[in-house]
C-alpha cells in the first residue's frame, strides 16, 4: 500500500489567514467570559480588577518560564530569538501589573489567588508545548496578544464606568494600544518563520487550545 503523500506546507499568506481566524474565535469567547465576570455580583469593579491583575501576574510568571524553556530547546535560531525577546518583554510588563496593584492599595505582599481549572490546564499545556513542540509557543503568544488586543478596550470602558482610576490601568492601557501592533508583527514573523507542515499544524493547534483554555479560565474566575 503506497504511503500517503506528506502534507503540503501553507504559504505565509495562508498561515496568516488561518492563525487570524483562530485568534478571532478565541478572542470572542474570552471577551464574553470576561464581561460576564465583571458584570456579575458583587459589582465592585475595583476589587474585580485587582483580582484580574493578580490572575495575570500568575500567568506572566508561567509565560516567562515556558518561553525561556522553549527558546533554549527550539532548533531554529530565529524562532529562539523571537521567543526570548518576548520573554524579556514579558518581564518588563509584569512590573506594570505590580505597580497597578500597588495603586489599588496592595502592598508588596499580594494575596494568593485560587487557580481555576482553566488556569491549571493552561499551565500544564504550556509546559508540555514548550518541551515537546517549542516553536508552537509562538502560537500561544499569538493567542495571548490577540485576545488581549480584543478584550482590553471593552475592559477599560467598563472599569472607567466602575470608578477605577486610570492611574491603576497603565498595564491594561498599554495592552490596548500596543498589543494590536505587537500581534500583527508577531503574526507576520511567525507565518514567515514556520514553514514545516507539521510545525504549522502544531502552531495552529496551540493557538486554538490556548484560546479555549483562556476562555475556560475566565469563565471560572472566582469573584474578588
Amino acid at each position: 500500500m503506497p504511503k500517503a503523500a506528506p502534507s503540503q506546507p501553507k504559504t505565509p499568506m495562508q498561515m496568516v489567514e488561518a492563525l487570524s481566524s483562530r485568534v478571532t474565535a478565541s478572542a470572542r469567547s474570552y471577551k464574553m467570559a470576561t464581561v460576564r465576570y465583571l458584570m456579575r455580583p458583587p459589582l465592585s469593579l475595583r476589587a474585580k480588577y485587582a483580582a484580574f491583575l493578580l490572575d495575570f501576574a500568575q500567568q506572566s510568571d508561567l509565560i516567562q518560564d515556558v518561553l525561556g524553556r522553549a527558546g533554549e530547546r527550539v532548533s531554529d535560531p530565529q524562532v529562539a530569538s523571537l521567543l526570548l525577546l518576548h520573554q524579556k518583554e514579558e518581564k518588563a510588563r509584569i512590573q506594570l501589573v505590580l505597580s497597578d496593584l500597588r495603586r489599588l492599595g496592595y502592598s508588596d505582599e499580594f494575596p494568593e489567588r485560587p487557580m481555576t481549572s482553566g488556569d491549571a490546564a493552561l499551565r500544564a499545556y504550556c509546559t508540555t508545548v514548550s518541551g515537546e513542540h517549542p516553536s508552537a509557543m509562538l502560537g500561544v503568544m499569538l493567542a495571548l496578544f490577540g485576545v488581549a488586543a480584543e478584550v482590553s478596550p471593552t475592559v477599560v470602558r467598563l472599569l472607567s464606568v466602575g470608578s477605577v482610576p486610570k492611574e491603576a490601568m497603565r498595564w491594561l492601557l498599554l495592552r490596548q494600544t500596543e498589543d494590536p501592533k505587537v500581534f500583527q508583527q508577531l503574526l507576520t514573523q511567525t507565518a514567515e518563520l514556520v514553514s514545516d507542515p507539521q510545525e504549522q499544524a502544531q502552531l495552529l493547534q496551540a493557538v486554538e487550545v490556548t484560546g479555549e483554555l483562556l476562555a475556560l479560565g475566565a469563565a471560572a474566575r472566582p469573584a474578588a
